[in-house]
This record gives structure tokens, sequence and C-alpha cells, in this order.
């Protein structure tokens, strides 16, 4: 059976992500499965299929993933909506990505590193969001699609320049690999980097490119096409918007607050043993000043071009791998544009797969010198290596219980995740949403002391101890909200709301006054609502 095994590696690779992976068949629809999945009309009813490609992915319209939504649609009309279907089709699909994964490596390596990187790609700890959590099927998807049209290329490439047939192939991979993800769109240059660091060398540059200049073309068609839809549908929206945490940053300042995020990037992808589902200041320091996480990563950046400039000649599939992970990173990057997230684990499933090229291509420069008749450490190295793919193993499958159920996932959270604002923000909003004000108001205290960047800090901090009746606590609060952010109308009204429970007329009306006064159009019928107050406030004592 082993010798079977061994002469068939995918079905190896295929085996190890089952096992990193299979833990999660048990999940339930947990955080962003419930407004995308639980609540989605459009997935729920056979005669709303055809609305699927002019109806936008996220509830608040900002996102375009036509075929990921499709592929819900399929899956709830295949199991009736049972969650076990849904993470089935996800546990397959990492499968097909690691098998994908390691027909490109054995493309571009020799035998053994690239099984020991399509090992450790199929177990990545780091991938155990986006297989756990049902939403992850569109990194998935578009993982796989990438795979598959880079490993395409390089096989017609090598008989020369891509005939017609070809060309248009890879473009509609390319567009249904976009229609899955946004992380579609770096495809074009992946295959630019393809034909840099992969494609044979005796070839001139010019024949080169002439041969990728028709490929890129029609890639360039494809793109073109899925945003012309996607502004059809959605309108000229820029995506997501950005996190709430950088909105305000200037576009320099934001460029250098995201350079803290670089040593966590590159722990994730090398070493990822702590894992959390939310990520952001001050654990990021990405709205603080220059300080050492900022430098680090100015550092880390530094050794990766020229670790890659170094590689380019002698050894091009780490140059190429290192090359993936940049073009990769790049769109979540909040560099050129800002994306709805800091870091997220699901954002990194791409760049994981070059990462492991990188770790494919250094096992090949190693395999001579560890090869060598005699060597003691080879075994040593083989079996490091064979544990911790175990150890992979079973860190994947009890990351993978997180998502089980949705309380068990926020409890998860705040620990895993305990000095990260954004982290404590969501759980008190979800104790507060269950009617469980004390442990709200725990995670909102704390979201609060973190940070105080973000204008929900305050109105779910307030709100937490209002609910509770405790308005003359949640004052203070409020009242830091509205001077942080007067333009927020939440925290102006609950503030108001409160000012007139403990009997401070005059402050609620003051602060409605301000809100009018900034064109906060809304609280012009609050202040007609207090006139009675003012009149009384107003009239000549009688005596």
């Amino acid at each position: 059976m082993i010798s079977r095994l061994l002469a068939r590696p995918w079905i190896a690779i295929a085996g190890l992500a089952l096992a990193a992976s299979a833990s999660g068949l048990g999940n339930g629809f947990v955080y962003d499965d419930v407004p995308i999945i639980l609540q989605n009309p459009v997935i729920r009813h056979v005669e709303s299929i055809g609305r699927i490609w002019g109806s936008a992915y996220w509830p608040a319209g900002l996102l375009y993933r036509p075929l990921t939504t499709q592929l819900f649609a399929a899956e709830w009309a295949v199991g009736g909506g049972r969650r076990v279907v849904f993470h089935v089709v996800s546990v397959l699909l990492m499968m097909l990505v690691a098998v994908l994964f390691w027909r490109l490596a054995r493309r571009i390596l020799p035998a053994a590193p690239a099984l020991a990187a399509a090992a450790f790609f199929a177990v990545h700890p780091v991938h155990a969001e986006s297989v756990a959590n049902v939403v992850g099927q569109a990194e998935l998807l578009a993982t796989a699609l990438t795979l598959f049209v880079i490993e395409r290329y390089l096989v017609w490439r090598e008989r020369g320049p891509l005939v017609l047939g070809h060309r248009v192939a890879l473009a509609a991979l390319t567009l249904a690999a976009i229609f899955s993800k946004e992380t579609g769109y770096v495809i074009p240059p992946l295959l630019l980097a393809a034909e840099v660091f992969l494609v044979r060398r005796g070839d001139s540059w010019r024949s080169r490119f002439g041969a990728l200049g028709p490929v890129l073309l029609l890639q360039g068609a494809a793109v073109i096409t899925a945003v012309l839809v996607r502004i059809i549908v959605l309108g000229p929206t820029p995506g997501a918007g950005p996190a709430v945490a950088i909105r305000d940053l200037a576009p320099a300042r934001r460029i250098v607050g995201m350079l803290s995020v670089v040593p966590e990037w590159a722990r994730l992808l090398v070493w990822p043993v702590h894992l959390q589902a939310e990520y952001g200041p001050p654990d990021l320091a990405v709205t603080a000043p220059f300080s050492l996480p900022h430098a680090l990563g100015i550092a880390l950046l530094a050794a990766a071009l020229a670790l890659l400039m170094c590689a380019w000649r002698r050894a091009p599939v780490i140059a190429f791998g290192l090359a993936w992970v940049g073009l990769a990173l790049f769109p979540v990057s909040n560099v050129l544009t800002t994306t709805g997230v800091i870091l997220a684990e699901r954002t990194l499933f791409l760049p994981s797969a070059g990462a492991m090229f990188v770790l494919g291509g250094l096992f090949a420069v190693w395999q001579p010198w560890l090869g060598r008749r005699g060597s003691m450490l080879r075994p040593v190295v083989l079996t490091l290596l064979g544990a911790l793919v175990l150890a992979a193993v079973v860190r994947s499958s009890e990351r993978q219980l997180v998502w089980r159920e949705q309380a068990g996932f926020i409890r998860r959270l705040e620990t895993d995740a305990p000095t990260t604002y954004r982290a404590q923000l969501v759980a008190s909003n979800y104790y507060s949403e269950t009617g469980r004000y004390p442990p709200a108001e725990r995670a909102a205290a704390n979201a609060y002391r973190l940070f105080k960047g973000d204008p929900q800090v305050f109105e779910q901090y307030g709100q937490t101890l209002r609910a509770q009746g405790r308005c003359a606590e949640a004052l203070p609060v409020l009242e830091d909200g509205v001077r942080r952010f007067p333009d927020r109308t939440v925290a102006r009204s609950r503030l108001i709301e409160c000012s007139l429970a403990t009997g401070d007329t005059t402050r609620a009306l003051s602060v409605a006054g301000e809100g009018v006064r900034l064109g906060l159009s809304e609280f012009s019928g609050t202040l007609k609502r207090l006139g009675p107050y003012a009149s009384r406030m107003r009239a000549p004592d009688p005596r």
C-alpha cells in the first residue's frame, strides 16, 4: 500500500490535505457564513438563481464573486441547506488545490523537493480558515484556477508560442478565477513571472516576450471584461472599502503603517503556530508611529528582494516563488488601494503557494548535498521534515474545530486575540445580540481600552452600558466618541438618549443642535421632539 502511494504522489498529497481538513466536516455556519449563506435568499431559492450574476456577493453590495455564489447555490440545492454538504465541498476543494499545487511543483522542481513542498502546502495551518469557514471556498476556487492556469501555460509553452485555442482557454480560466475572488487579477503578472523565471533560457528575451505578448493581450481582455461586468452590476464602487482603522490615514502614512504587517505575514507563512480570526491594532502597529515592527518589515522586504535577485540565475524556482508571494500579497497590502481588512489568514492562501515554492526551491538546492553517499544528515533531515508535516496536520485539524459553532468561535476569538481591538468588538456585538450583557460589556471595555480609532468602539461600549440601565456610566464614553467622530450619528443619538435618561435635557439639546449645524439632518426631528423641553427651560419662573 505504501509503495503504491509513493508511486502515485498525488494520492499521498490528497490524503495529507484530507487528514489536515477532515475534522472540519462537522462544522456549522459561522461568522461570515451567516450573512453570505444563511441570510442570502439568492442562493436558497431555485427561482432566484438567475439573479446571482446580477447580485453582489456581500449584502452591502461591495464585492462581486458570482462563480463562488453559484457554487453556494448548487450546494444548497443538492443538500437542502445541510451544512455537511458545504463542508464536504470545502474539503474536496482543498484536496484538489493540493493536487494542482503538486502538478505545478513537479513541473518546476525535482521529484523529492516537489513532494516536500506539496506536502507542506497540503497541511499548512494558515489554510485552516479557508477550509473550515464555508466562505473560504472563494479562496479555494480562485487558487485552484490560478495554479491550473500557470501549470497549463508552462506545459503549452514548452512546445513554443501558444496557439489561439490555448490563449483563449487561459483567458477564460482567468475570468473564472476573478469571478471566484478578486485575487484572480494577479494571474497575468504571475504568467509574466513564469515566463521570466521558469521558461527555458536559450531563447532571446525578444522571442520570449513575443510569445508571451498575445497571451497577455487576451489576459488583459479578460481583466477588462471582469471590471466592466462588475461596474455594470454594482456601479463604480471601489470595492469593500478600507478597514476602519486605516480609513483616515493618508496614503503615505498607510503604506508606512502596513510595513508593520510584513513580519506577521512572514510568521504566518513560515511558522503559523499561533492563529486568530481577527488581526489589527494595537497588536499590529499600523496606526502607531514608526517603530521596531516597521523597521523589521523593511528589513524583511529588503532581504526578500536581495534573495530574489541572487536566485534569479542560480535557483529560478526560489525567485519565482518570492515573486509569487509578492504579487499575491499586493492586492491585499493596502498600498495601491485599500481593502476591508488589514490582515486575514484567508488572504494568505494564495501567497502560501509561493512560499512553498520557495521552500521546494531551497530543498532542490540542498538535495545534492543531503544526498551524498554516507551522509549522516539525510535521515535526520527526513525525520525532521516528517515530524513537521505531522505537527502541521495536528495543528490544522485542531484549528478546523474553531469554526464548529458560533458561540465557541466567539469564545476562541476573544482568547486568541486579546490585544486586537477588532476581535473584542466582534465578541461584544455577538454577546449583545444574544442578550448576554455582562460578557458584552467586558469585551466592549477591552476594545475601548485597546483602540480608540474606530467609532464603533464608543458606540458598542456605550450601548452595552445603556442597555443595562447605566446611562450615567455611558455618558463619558459616548461623549468621547462624539468628540472624536462628530459626523457619526449612532454615538450622537445614544448620547442624546442617555442625556435624557439622566435628566440632562440641556446636554441633549446641545448635542442635537450641534448635529444639525454639522449637516446631520436627522437630528432636526430630535430638536422638534425636544421642543417642549426647550420651551419649559426658557419659560420665566412664575414666582
